[in-house]
C-alpha cells in the first residue's frame, strides 16, 4: 500500500520539476538570445548559439542544486529528486561543490561563445576571446582539483558512476567525431567548427550522466 501511494506523488514531484526547468530553461535561452540579438548576434553562427545553450543548461543545473542546497528543507526536497532534506544535509558538501563547478561552466562556456562570436562579426563583447579562453582553462583546472577531491571520499558506488560516466561519453563522442571527421576529410561534409567540439564534448559528459545515472536506477522519482 505505501509503495502503491507513493508512485503518484514521486511523479507529480518529477513533473513540477520538469515544468519548473522547462520554463526555466526557456526563460534563460529567451534573455541569452535576446541579448545576442541586442549585440549584433543575429548573424551569429550555429556553433555559437548551441554552445550558448550547453553553458546555459550547465548554468541551470547548478543553480537550482546551488538553491537546493542552501535551503534543503524549504525548497531542496522540493526541486532535487531525493527522498527528504535530510539526504540532501548528509551530502552537502559534494552537492554545494557540484553546484558551484556546474555554475561556473556554464558561464565560462556561454562567456567562450559571446567573446568569439561577437569578435567574428567585428564587435567588442564582454571580454576578449583569449581571455575567455584562460577563463575556461582556470575552471576546468579547479573543477579537476574538486574531482580529486570528491574522488577521495566517494564511496564505491559513485565511484563506478564517475567511471561510467567517462567510459559512456567517450563512447559516444568516438562515433560522432570518427564519422564527423571522415565525411569531412573526403569532402562529403563540412569540418566541425572549434566551437563544435567543445559542444560535442560537454553534451556527452551531460548525457553521460544522465546516463550512468539511469541505469542504476537513480532517476526514479523519490
Amino acid at each position: 500500500m505505501t509503495t502503491t501511494a507513493s508512485e503518484p506523488t514521486g511523479w507529480r514531484k518529477i513533473a513540477v520539476q520538469a515544468l519548473i526547468g522547462g520554463i526555466a530553461g526557456a526563460g534563460g535561452m529567451i534573455a541569452v538570445l535576446s541579448l545576442v540579438e541586442g549585440q549584433g548576434g543575429r548573424d551569429w553562427a550555429p556553433s555559437a548559439i548551441i554552445l550558448i545553450g550547453v553553458g546555459l543548461i550547465y548554468a541551470l543545473m547548478g543553480l537550482f542544486v546551488g538553491i537546493g542546497t542552501l535551503a534543503p528543507r524549504l525548497l531542496g526536497k522540493r526541486l532535487l529528486n531525493v527522498t527528504d532534506a535530510e539526504e540532501i544535509v548528509e551530502e552537502r558538501a559534494h552537492m554545494g561543490a557540484s553546484a558551484v563547478c556546474c555554475l561556473i561552466l556554464g558561464m565560462a562556456l556561454m562567456l567562450l561563445a559571446h567573446s568569439v562570436a561577437t569578435a567574428a562579426e567585428g564587435g567588442a563583447g564582454l571580454i576578449t576571446p583569449p581571455v575567455a579562453y584562460g577563463l575556461l582553462v582556470a575552471v576546468l583546472s579547479l573543477l579537476t582539483l574538486v574531482s580529486v577531491w570528491m574522488w577521495r571520499s566517494f564511496d564505491e558506488l559513485w565511484r563506478q558512476l564517475t567511471i561510467d560516466t567517462g567510459a559512456i561519453a567517450g563512447n559516444l563522442l568516438m562515433p560522432v567525431l570518427i564519422l564527423w571527421g571522415g565525411a569531412s576529410a573526403v569532402g562529403l561534409a563540412d569540418g566541425p567548427n572549434a566551437l563544435d567540439l567543445v559542444s560535442l564534448s560537454f553534451g556527452a559528459l551531460l548525457l553521460a550522466c544522465f546516463v550512468a545515472v539511469g541505469r542504476r536506477g537513480m532517476m526514479t522519482p523519490r
